[in-house]
């Protein structure tokens, strides 16, 4: 363990800031430039798992949602759809319509806090204030369509089993579709000033030049598609069983690791869209230039979804009978694939649920993708991934006396 100290730099993650949660990154460097990396969650155990154990379903969706303050959407939706597939219920279409542009506008939301997040590391410093308070309007602007549709701007309340639980007014459906594309039109011009070679620093260059050839896992380029990920093939194990050494430092993380048909896989918005779409961002740059082109594209698919909403269809299943049975949820969240497997008991209570996140699949990836790079890169290159880690924590070591 000498040895180990005297080789391996400390830089915890919660100095440098601008993740999700509590975690510290540690580097193995040799004359600065990374040689291995161990991304440590420290954050400690939330319990949301257990804490749903014999309380009814829609307790459950309210619960689920308040894991995460960026994905509480995405929790919801993943959620929502485990339960009805356990017990059978088929939301009608308006519900999923607005299911979907619920995710869109989180998605939105959370890119946009990371572009802010990053603007350290990518946007040079003299332009850089300017940058971050056009994302913020934009933020603020696009959260409003949460709170009006969803009845929040964070956790949205009506968002349920079946369907959703208030039916947003016509006058309210046409007020936010015609001011979308004003909107739209503001992110264009932050989209520009985003990739601007002219205002990229030299950590965005190098993260550039270094390519990273992963196996990559999304569902849908939108929502998600459980058919198409089939939630027998993940394995999870605690972090200190993938890497079992150095012990004492290992030890420390409190996250679940998550593999998909035995092998490390990437997901996220570059998952999605090189599985999806021509898009061919293979450099630790298109982490970057992958959640630009979301955005993209959630406004053009929020367009599409204002026009097939039908405001005189039920917008949720009645007469729900909550029984026995087992449920999957996938749901493709800002971050990536995110996994919910539930199972009921005879009163329609929750009786087991295992969430996988994203962040629980790109750990190893985030490990692998900063080899080679400087240190202040690696820690750039670590922020792109957007690891959200009170969404993967799952368990805590406990010595044995």
């Amino acid at each position: 363990m000498n040895e180990f100290k005297s080789t391996l730099d400390y830089i915890p993650l919660e100095s440098i800031t601008r993740i999700m949660g509590e975690a510290k990154l540690v580097f193995q460097q040799e004359d600065g430039i990374v040689q291995d990396a161990f991304f440590i969650s420290t954050a400690p155990l939330r319990g949301f798992e257990k804490l749903v154990i014999g309380k009814d379903s829609l307790f459950t969706i309210k619960a689920v949602m308040r894991i995460c303050g960026v994905c509480h959407v995405a929790h919801a939706n993943a959620a929502a759809e485990a339960i009805e597939n356990a017990v059978g219920i088929s939301p009608p279409r308006n519900a999923l319509l607005m299911r979907e542009l619920l995710g869109l506008v989180n998605r939105i939301q959370t890119h946009t806090l990371l572009l802010i997040m990053v603007s350290a590391d990518m946007i040079v410093e003299g332009k850089r204030n300017e940058l971050i308070f056009s994302l913020i309007r934009l933020y603020d602007k696009v959260s409003d369509y949460l709170l009006k549709l969803g009845g929040g701007a964070t956790h949205p309340p009506y968002l349920t089993v079946g369907g959703i639980s208030k039916v947003p007014k016509w006058s309210v459906l046409n007020h936010l579709k015609a001011k979308l594309s004003k909107i739209e039109k503001e992110w264009e011009n932050i989209k520009y000033f985003l990739l601007d070679e002219d205002n990229l620093t030299e950590i965005a260059d190098e993260l550039r030049a270094k390519m990273v050839r992963n196996e990559f896992l999304a569902s849908d380029l939108f929502f998600g598609d459980k058919y198409k990920v089939p939630f027998k093939e993940i394995q999870t194990i605690p972090y200190w069983e993938y890497r079992e050494e150095p012990r004492k430092l290992v030890n420390e993380a409190t996250v679940m690791v998550a593999f998909y048909k035995g092998k490390a896989v990437e997901v996220g918005p570059r998952a999605r869209l090189i599985l999806f779409t021509p898009f061919k961002g293979i450099s630790l740059f298109g982490l970057y230039a992958a959640r630009i082109l979301e955005i993209d594209l959630a406004f053009e698919r929020m367009k599409e979804i204002f026009n097939n909403i039908n405001i005189k269809e039920p917008f949720r299943r009645q007469n729900m009978i909550f029984g026995p049975g087992r449920g999957i949820g996938v749901y493709e969240a800002p971050r990536g694939t995110l996994f919910h497997y539930v199972e009921l008991d005879e009163e329609g209570k929750i009786s087991k649920l295992k969430i996988v996140t994203p962040t629980m699949f790109n750990i190893p990836i985030i490990e692998s993708a900063v080899k080679g790079l400087t240190v202040e890169a690696a820690e750039a290159a670590v922020r792109l991934f957007d690891p959200c880690i009170p969404c993967t924590t799952h368990v805590e070591y406990i010595q044995k006396n």
